[in-house]
C-alpha cells in the first residue's frame, strides 16, 4: 500500500477518534465501545449526523489520493 494512502488512513482514524470523543463528552449517555456496549437507533443517527461532515471531507480526500496515485501508476507504466 502507498505510503501515502497509510499516513492519510492514520490521520483520518485520530480525527474520527477525536470527534467521537467530542460527541461522547455531548452526549454522556453514550456507553463506548470500550465497554462493550452498542447504540441505540437514535444515538447512531445523532452520531451519523454529528460525523457527516468530517466523513464527507475524508472521503473526498481519499478519492482525491486515489486519482493522484491511479494518474502516477499510469504515468509508470504500473
Amino acid at each position: 500500500m502507498d505510503p501515502r494512502r497509510i499516513e492519510l488512513n492514520r490521520r483520518h482514524s485520530r480525527e474520527m477518534s477525536a470527534l467521537f470523543a467530542r460527541f461522547h463528552g455531548a452526549h454522556p449517555d453514550i456507553e463506548s465501545e470500550v465497554d462493550g456496549a452498542q447504540m441505540t437507533p437514535e444515538q447512531d443517527a445523532a452520531w451519523t449526523a454529528f460525523s457527516a461532515d468530517l466523513l464527507a471531507r475524508q472521503q473526498a480526500e481519499r478519492a482525491a489520493l486515489a486519482d493522484v496515485i491511479e494518474a502516477e501508476q499510469k504515468n509508470t507504466g504500473r
